[in-house]
């Protein structure tokens, strides 16, 4: 919390508006009666004209009173300056604009609303260089500030640090050390001015507030305790790419959508940087454009059809995480899945399986039973469906009744889905494990006994294994609904390449979707709470029409 802070102001005329003040603010808090009325009666008798005017005279006197004090401090220099220190008086501050929060930056509008950013204070352009008012840096470093007229110091103390800024001087005490600055601490319109570079002379410490220069928005930021992110480093070599980005959290950083042309990374931090606006010849990346999220921030990198594989590393020690995209499979890499062509997908009708049911209670935790969460989402995934997209959208089940694997694929295969998605909630025995899992056929499955570089004749597949006619436009839904779920916080999220058991003998694309760990406390309050469930609904529709567009 900021420290408290006051306005001292000299003279026995402040002191006469002050009690005149208060005098009417006993009075204000009298009996229950119009002011005009109290203004003019007193005990049911009309009150003197010479008495009103005695008081007309006294209010005359305290507004010239305080006139004369606000002149006073309009003439000293704008830093919240207070009477010299030796007068033993309170550490006095003026009042200044609230702190501004820096949005997040611009994204498409396909992606989520992001909310404000931290703190920040404005970077004011003088002589082509860059400076902070120091009013502006003790708000962020919630310091209070002592002007010594005399000797045209402002002095900046928190509750372990001290910052001592004079005017027409370079140098600068900051605790028990003297810093050198680029240029000298001005007075400009009574405000005190320091160059940019103080911000940087600040010391990392846990007791003091860290503050970041941002050049690309030219403002000072107040670092979140999630920490930050700044712009890439781009290398171009022969066959590979990476990008570098310097994180203060790399174990915390994801990928949340694995396509090529929409490969995204969600890190904690908030992002503070430039990214590159050009890429040379030979770049694996062709585009890197900052996307909102529910929280910290987000990128969609767009990578040449080229590339094989991509592979993250993160350097804790060093603050940084590397992402590589190459064209030549290695150890480590991860492979890009098949993909299918771009462009809209037409979905007439829509399955949604509620997993479970009846005597199948599924994963039970504290009061959170899985057959009811998946049914009273699967009702409102439906809603959400019906209002965005020109869908039919039919359920397995609409009641608790217990319906067998069979019933479930032919009810999906007799309404002619386009495309299904069965329900679930996760539990494992510990507590530790949380987050979303999305089960699909594998996109990269051949079929038994034929090579994949030979032509001639396909094999014939078992109807139970249907689903694998599908199984690159699986993976592309299951990127789809994972990213969205990542995005609005509501992951860790993983993807398992398998045919689950509610994809047996369904003839179109799917997944089968652990929405949420029941045994995770995290998880389980977020899926119950009053809009939970309704915000996993909105979720997944999203997730749903970024498959449609298939952009």
């Amino acid at each position: 919390m900021p420290a408290a802070r006051s306005t001292a102001r000299a003279g026995a005329s402040t002191g006469d508006a002050r009690s005149f003040r208060q005098r009417r603010v006993r009075k204000a808090a009298g009996p229950s009666i119009d002011a005009p009325v109290r203004t003019f009666v007193r005990r049911g008798c009309l009150v003197p004209i010479a008495s009103r005017m005695r008081r007309l005279a006294f209010v005359a006197a305290g507004i010239a009173a305080t006139f004369a004090v606000g002149l006073s401090l309009a003439q000293e220099p704008r830093t919240g300056g207070a009477a010299p220190e030796s007068t033993g008086r309170s550490p006095a501050t003026r009042a200044v604009p609230a702190r501004t929060a820096t949005a997040l930056p611009a994204a498409d509008w396909r992606t989520l609303v992001g909310g404000p950013g931290p703190e920040s204070i404005p970077v004011r352009a003088i002589e082509g260089a860059g400076w902070v008012a120091a009013a502006d840096v003790a708000q962020l470093l919630d310091a209070s500030k002592f002007w010594r007229g005399d000797l045209r110091k402002l002095e900046l103390r928190t509750p372990a640090h001290r910052i001592v800024l004079t005017v027409d001087n370079p140098f600068v005490v900051i605790d028990d050390h003297t810093v050198r600055l680029g240029a000298a601490v001005r007075s400009i319109g009574g405000e005190l001015f320091a160059p940019v570079a103080l911000v940087d002379s600040l010391p990392r410490h846990a007791t003091l507030a860290r503050l970041y220069h941002d050049a690309s928005r030219r403002v000072v930021l107040r670092v979140p305790a999630s920490g930050i992110v700044t712009g890439p480093r781009l290398a171009v070599d022969p066959g590979i790419t990476r990008l570098t980005f310097p994180v203060d959290r790399p174990d915390e950083v994801v990928i949340a959508g694995r396509d090529r042309a929409h490969f995204r990374v969600r890190f904690s931090g908030f992002y503070a940087g430039a990214l590159p606006a050009t890429f040379p010849e030979g770049s694996l990346v062709r585009a890197v454009r900052p996307i909102a999220t529910a929280g910290g921030s987000a990128f969609e990198i767009e990578v040449v059809p080229e590339a094989a594989g991509f592979r993250m590393d993160s350097d804790i020690a060093g603050r940084r995480v590397t992402l590589s995209f190459e064209t030549q499979v290695s150890a480590g890499l991860q492979a890009f899945a098949p993909e299918g062509p771009a462009g809209p997908r037409p979905i007439r009708v829509v399955v949604l399986d509620p997993g479970h049911g009846g005597t199948d209670a599924g994963v039970s935790v504290q009061g959170a039973i899985e057959k009811d969460l998946t049914l009273q989402l699967a009702r409102l995934v439906k809603g959400e469906l019906e209002r965005r997209m020109s869908v039919r959208v039919v359920l397995t089940r609409d009641g608790d009744q217990v319906v067998t694997e069979a019933q479930r694929a032919e009810r999906a295969n007799q309404a002619r889905a386009d495309l299904l998605i069965s329900l679930h909630f996760d539990g494992f025995p510990g507590s530790r494990a949380r987050g979303a899992t999305a089960y699909c056929p594998p996109a990269t499955f051949v079929a038994p006994g034929r090579d994949p570089g030979l032509g001639g004749p396909i094999p014939l597949i078992p109807w139970r294994d249907v689903a694998l006619r599908h199984a690159v436009a699986a993976r592309e839904l299951s990127e789809d609904v994972l990213s969205a779920l990542e995005l609005r916080s509501q992951g860790p999220t993983r993807l398992r390449e398998i045919l689950p058991h509610p994809m047996l003998g369904v003839n179109a694309p799917g997944l089968l979707l652990e929405c949420a760990t029941l045994t995770s406390d995290a998880d389980r309050a977020r899926v119950t709470a009053a809009r939970g469930l309704a915000d996993l609904a909105v979720t997944i529709a999203e997730g749903i029409e970024a498959w449609q567009r298939n952009e």
